[in-house]
C-alpha cells in the first residue's frame, strides 16, 4: 500500500476492527510500518496521525516482529510528537517496550537503544503539561517507573510527581498513583 493510499484509508477508519486488519497488512509487508510512524506526525490533518498511532500500537502489540525493526526511529522521533491523541498511543507502546518483565523481543529490542535519557525527558514533559491527558499521564509514570533502575534520580522526582498529581487527581490517576506508590515507595508513605 503507498503512503497516499495509507492516508486515505486512514481517513476513513472508525472501528477497531479496521484497525486490526490494518495491523494484519503491516505484518504480511502490505503496509510498510515506517509509513505508518511517519503519519503519526501528520500535523495539517490529526486524525490521520491518530489513527496511524492506533494502527502502529496495533502492530507493536500484535505483531512485535514488524514493529521491532522501526524502535530505534520511534523512541529518535519521540519528542516531536504534539499530538496528544498519538501519545496515547506513543505511552502504551513504550509502556510494552520499558517492561522489565516485557517480552523477550522487546527486551532486546530496548536494551539495544542507546540512549534512553530522551524518552526520560519527553515522558516528564508530557507528564507535567497541564494539557496532557490523563491518559497520558498515567501511562508516562508507568514508562518512568519502568527506567527507575536505569536511572535512579527517577525515583525521587517521580514520587514528587505522583504525589502532586494525587491532590486533585481523577479516578484513573488515583488509581495508578496510588498503585505505583504502593509498588516503588511502600515505606514512604
Amino acid at each position: 500500500m503507498h503512503t497516499e493510499e495509507l492516508f486515505e484509508v486512514l481517513s476513513q477508519i472508525q472501528s477497531k476492527a479496521q484497525v486490526q486488519h490494518l495491523a494484519a497488512q503491516a505484518n504480511s509487508g502490505k503496509l510498510p510500518v515506517a509509513d505508518l510512524l511517519r503519519l503519526c506526525y501528520t500535523q495539517h490533518k490529526p486524525a490521520v496521525a491518530f489513527r496511524a498511532a492506533w494502527v502502529l500500537e496495533e502492530v507493536a502489540h500484535t505483531y512485535p516482529e514488524q514493529f521491532v525493526p522501526h524502535l530505534p526511529d520511534f523512541v529518535s522521533q519521540l519528542s516531536a510528537q504534539h499530538n496528544l491523541s498519538c501519545q496515547r498511543h506513543f505511552t502504551k507502546i513504550l509502556m510494552c517496550c520499558a517492561n522489565p518483565k516485557a517480552r523477550p523481543i522487546y527486551s532486546t529490542a530496548w536494551s539495544a537503544i542507546p540512549e534512553h535519557e530522551a524518552v526520560v525527558e519527553t515522558m516528564f514533559e508530557w507528564l507535567i503539561d497541564p494539557r496532557t491527558p490523563v491518559a497520558v499521564k498515567v501511562n508516562c509514570l508507568d514508562v518512568l517507573a519502568y527506567l527507575q533502575d536505569e536511572f535512579p534520580w527517577i525515583k525521587d522526582e517521580l514520587k514528587a510527581q505522583i504525589e502532586f498529581l494525587l491532590k486533585d487527581g481523577s479516578p484513573a490517576m488515583l488509581s495508578r498513583g496510588k498503585r505505583l506508590l504502593k509498588r516503588f515507595f511502600p515505606h514512604n508513605r
